[in-house]
């Protein structure tokens, strides 16, 4: 037996319309028609609304409270966002449906019509066939398959593929949970796409890439307007890329949709044959196709199963010999249009190579009709690059990088180690190391080695930082690596010398150069000073400024710590007073300290002070 779940996700704006749609769904559930109901909202939604959730309560209607996402995506500008606030809603809900229910997705107003002609849909003993049912009932049988089941929706188009309303949709759970997802479809499709649009063409794009080269390449909101102008003009012709893109669309929508009809049975006229491919982009055929402002709607599946069951020939009549004295049957009319015969034949031979990528032919060939002022007066077509093409296999202009400060043949040794090496970072870090490098040349061997981590070269770019040697853009990733390292580090409760020399460096460039201390740097250096000079840093910051104070206030951590157990102490607080104020008493208390043993460490010190970074 099968069981059906309603889910009723969204704001309560209107509560007149909210009463009604719960209503209405309670009352089927007392039918035995649903078995159950969700209600998926934000959290204090239902503050300031009376006794409305105590009232879902006592009829046990399940309520799930999410928190908004505003706090996550703050003033993100892309459409997805929107998407995005119903697609929290229906995962919450989701996740707590029985996973084998038939879920009716509704909303909390406006949805009531939409959710009345699913329900009848219920009465059907199959209501949401399964796909490969419909694949073998269409013969098409080639197409990949996304759903099991098909899924009900309302108000298909042409212009807007893959746009159905959001009010109102039904399908079994491991179908509907395929809609949900948290892409950006400005990334996606290079644009915005509506959340009507988002909610059904995601399961698709991966296996149907024709169908987001249609969104990558086309400015379809023009067109919707323009084709209406064109095709009630007289205008057939159409870019072979269309053709394909419908024969797939059209493919889709039969195997993996029921189109259910909105409008009132009794306001639809007959559909008449032959249905040309122009007569999809303006209103026709007994309002089973409307042209509005969002393009051309599919009133039903009528509409949609008599354009693909057409032929392009006329139906031959066979007649048995009794017959043939009674009236003449009509033969079905064939379809006159070129571009129709070649849509129905796509239809016909749909394979994996209908729905590939955009041709170089195909967009040669739109750009042709983008030219054509009778098809759109109006600029439509997005991209104007076809594939790349084969290249010459010459390697004509040397791109070797040439590393600053050292003469022609050592650069073509250095290269050679790099190009052999596993480690290119490595064997730059060590050539500076080995060959007193000019500060005016340094950050060309130790930026790369920086971005991995090693922290004497982070220690020496942020030294060359403070001393001015560094371009803007050179300036901005010493930074940024600066903070992101000290963070990690910070974070992990890791600190020892030259995170802690680091740290400072930043932290008194930006204090140097008038610039606010963000909270990272200030939570970086209070670290410093926890390990390393506890309870001190409030004192510290109070005279960062004032550099004869900052001098006599590391004099006296210094002098506090002169016991013979206490050298490594002295000596943190000895490089903490050299990083912060360069005076050179501070190297010599600090030199007699270095026993050989850290090469690395040892040598960015003495570079520092060589240099007069430090």
């Amino acid at each position: 037996m099968r069981t059906v779940w309603a889910m009723v996700c969204g704001t309560i704006r209107d509560q007149v319309d909210f009463s009604l749609i719960m209503d209405y769904l309670l009352r089927c559930r007392e039918k035995g028609i649903i078995q159950g109901i969700v209600v998926s909202t934000w959290v204090h939604e239902f503050d300031g609304l009376g006794d409305l959730q105590m009232h879902l309560a006592l009829n046990n209607v399940d309520v799930i409270q999410s928190p908004t996402n505003e706090g996550l995506v703050g003033n993100m500008q892309a459409n997805s966002v929107n998407y995005w606030r119903q697609a929290k809603q229906m995962q919450a809900a989701l996740d707590r449906i029985p996973p084998e229910a038939i879920v009716l997705k509704t909303r909390t107003d406006r949805a009531l019509p939409a959710t009345k002609k699913l329900i009848a849909m219920l009465a059907e003993p199959d209501p949401l066939p399964l796909v490969s049912d419909r694949a073998q009932a269409t013969g098409i049988t080639q197409l990949p398959r996304v759903f099991d089941h098909q899924i009900a929706i309302f108000k298909a188009r042409t212009g807007r593929i893959l746009q159905f309303t959001d009010f109102a949709f039904m399908g079994y759970s491991r179908d509907v949970r395929k809609l949900v997802n948290f892409d950006i479809s400005d990334f996606t499709f290079t644009r915005g796409l509506v959340a009507n649009i988002q909610f059904f063409i995601y399961p698709f794009i991966r296996d149907y890439p024709v169908i987001r080269d249609y969104y990558r390449v086309i400015d379809f909101y023009p067109l919707l307007a323009d084709l209406k102008t064109y095709t009630t003009n007289g205008g057939t012709v159409f870019p072979k890329f269309f053709e394909r893109v419908y024969a797939a669309y059209f493919g889709l929508l039969a195997l993996h949709f029921r189109i259910g009809s909105l409008p009132d049975p009794t306001k639809l006229g007959p559909v008449t044959l032959p249905i040309e491919f122009a007569d999809l982009f303006h209103s026709g055929q007994g309002k089973h196709l409307v042209h509005d402002a969002l393009g051309v709607t599919l009133n039903s599946q009528e509409i949609l199963t008599a354009f693909m069951s057409q032929t392009v020939t006329p139906t031959p009549v066979n007649r048995h010999w009794w017959q043939r004295k009674s009236a003449q049957p009509t033969p079905q009319p064939a379809v006159q249009d070129a571009a129709t015969k070649h849509v129905l034949a796509a239809m016909a031979a749909l394979s994996p190579a209908t729905l590939d990528r955009i041709t170089d032919a195909e967009l040669t060939e739109l750009k042709t009709f983008a030219a054509n002022r009778k098809f759109s007066p109006h600029a439509w077509l997005r991209i104007q690059q076809g594939d790349l093409q084969p290249q010459s296999p010459t390697y004509a202009q040397s791109l070797r990088y040439q590393l600053p400060g050292i003469s022609a043949a050592d650069q073509d040794a250095l290269w050679q180690q790099l190009a052999e090496s596993t480690s290119a970072n490595r064997v730059l870090y060590r050539y500076w190391r080995d060959h007193n490098i000019a500060p005016e040349n340094a950050a060309a061997y130790l930026m790369s080695s920086a971005r991995t981590d090693n922290r004497f070269s982070i220690l020496t770019v942020t030294r060359l930082l403070r001393q001015g040697f560094l371009d803007g853009p050179t300036t901005a990733e010493v930074l940024r690596i600066n903070d992101f390292f000290a963070s990690f580090h910070v974070r992990h409760g890791r600190m020892n010398a030259e995170i802690a020399a680091y740290c400072l460096a930043r932290y008194l460039y930006l204090v140097e150069h008038h610039q606010q201390i963000p909270a990272t740097a200030t939570a970086q250096v209070k670290f410093v000073f926890k390990r390393f000079l506890p309870g001190k840093f409030a004192a510290f910051q109070a005279i960062v400024t004032d550099s004869a104070a900052l001098i006599e206030f590391f004099d006296q951590a210094i002098a506090e710590r002169q016991g013979t157990k206490q050298t490594s102490a002295r000596q943190r607080v000895i490089e903490m007073a050299l990083e912060v104020t360069h005076d050179a008493k501070y190297w010599l208390q600090l030199e007699p300290l270095f026993n050989g043993r850290y090469r690395n460490y040892e040598y960015a010190y003495r570079y520092g002070i060589s240099w007069q970074l430090i």
